[in-house]
């Protein structure tokens, strides 16, 4: 804390996602959450109605320039992230929680960490599931040996990889402590319908598909190595399998499944999985050991507040120094990912990594009527 006085923290974007993360600033002692911005000033009254009456604003600069805010969480859909978290470290923030994805390429993934590291600012990405115990507890499985030496991790997802792919590499990364990933092999299917959605969230521009305001594919299937030698996988949107396989038990996925990690070692397989309300499964994770008949069962009846635990970590990092484990530069390794992944589907080819490409490969494909 600044001289004994909580940490003063604003919202950018009231939409559904901010509630999550009042929730954390709620949660977390130290904080006070006193402003918050939205284009449309009936979000920002809903959101007083029903969430937290906090002074809100129509214009986002201007909250900066009036609140002295020491946090500053950015909830806006991806294209805007760039702005706005260049705008909060020149404006005095200590801190900036930005949603995921980071942002829609390298470049500006670069802009926002170099405007940060030039105003002394800690930027932290919201991959919140980190926090949350069952894969904590599986993580802990893993790293005592119960399933020997990790030779897989696979990870499905429901929908395109910036939305929902940004969570299941970083969960997979997580497993794999982080180990710098050596070469991406991927393809993306990508359909453009006659007909034009008027769902906010996937809307057609052109007869191209959007969501949340950037392009996106239909399905991607990715295959990737670590250093160690260990290998990715992810099955992501319209190619997800409609079953999870397990050994006398099948578990369907319905559409709103939303992550499922599975970790394959020498001795065994761990899955984690519940990370929906829809989800036919508990919230959990299961462990099936060498020689062990049946699977071991562990259900997590009540979970961590993620967004309280990664902000308690912003606030940690500021005072005490280190690091975090949300941090900017990860939130970069995650999305150097997947724009290699959209990048081996645009050369056809094994990406070596680091990766060049700065701008969005896809969007490029699409500009170049390639896709």
């Amino acid at each position: 804390m600044s001289n004994g006085k909580p940490y003063r923290a604003g919202i950018i974007g009231l939409g559904g996602i901010a509630r999550a993360h009042t929730r954390g600033y709620d949660a977390v002692e130290a904080t006070t959450l006193v402003a918050g911005a939205d284009v449309s000033s009936a979000q920002a009254a809903e959101y007083r109605r029903e969430v937290h009456p906090i002074e809100t604003y129509t214009d986002y600069l201007e909250m900066l320039d009036n609140e002295q805010l020491d946090l500053v969480s950015v909830c806006t859909w991806p294209p805007l992230h760039e702005e706005m978290v260049v705008a909060a470290a020149e404006r005095g923030a200590r801190g900036i929680v930005c949603e995921k994805p980071m942002a829609l390429n390298l470049g500006q993934a670069d802009r926002m960490l170099q405007a940060c590291e030039r105003h002394g600012v800690k930027l932290v990405v919201s991959h919140q599931r980190r926090y949350n115990r069952r894969y904590i507890e599986a993580k802990a499985a893993l790293s005592r040996g119960e399933i020997g030496e990790l030779l897989e991790v696979y990870g499905v997802g429901g929908s395109d990889l910036l939305s929902d792919g940004s969570h299941t590499i970083d969960l997979i990364r997580y497993f794999v402590d982080d180990e710098p990933i050596q070469w991406v092999m991927g393809q993306i299917h990508r359909q453009v319908p006659d007909t034009v959605s008027k769902e906010p969230r996937k809307v057609m521009v052109k007869g191209a598909p959007e969501r949340y305001g950037h392009v996106v594919e239909h399905a991607a299937l990715v295959r990737f190595e670590f250093a160690s030698g260990a290998r990715g996988l992810m099955e992501m949107g319209e190619i997800r399998p409609r079953f999870i396989r397990g050994i006398g038990e099948d578990f369907p996925l319905s559409p709103g499944v939303y992550q499922s990690i599975r970790l394959v070692g020498t001795e065994g397989r761990i899955e984690v999985y519940g990370d929906s309300a829809r989800d036919p499964r508990p919230s959990g994770w299961r462990i099936l050991r060498s020689g062990q008949l049946g699977w071991e069962q562990h259900a997590i009846e009540q979970d961590h507040n993620a967004f309280a635990r990664e902000i308690e970590g912003l606030i940690r990092w500021i005072e005490q120094g280190g690091d975090h484990p949300l941090s900017g530069q990860s939130a970069r390794a995650d999305l150097e990912i997947l724009m290699a992944v959209f990048e081996s589907s645009r050369c056809r080819c094994r990406v070596d990594l680091p990766l060049a490409v700065l701008e969005h490969p896809l969007q490029a494909m699409i500009e170049a009527g390639e896709m």
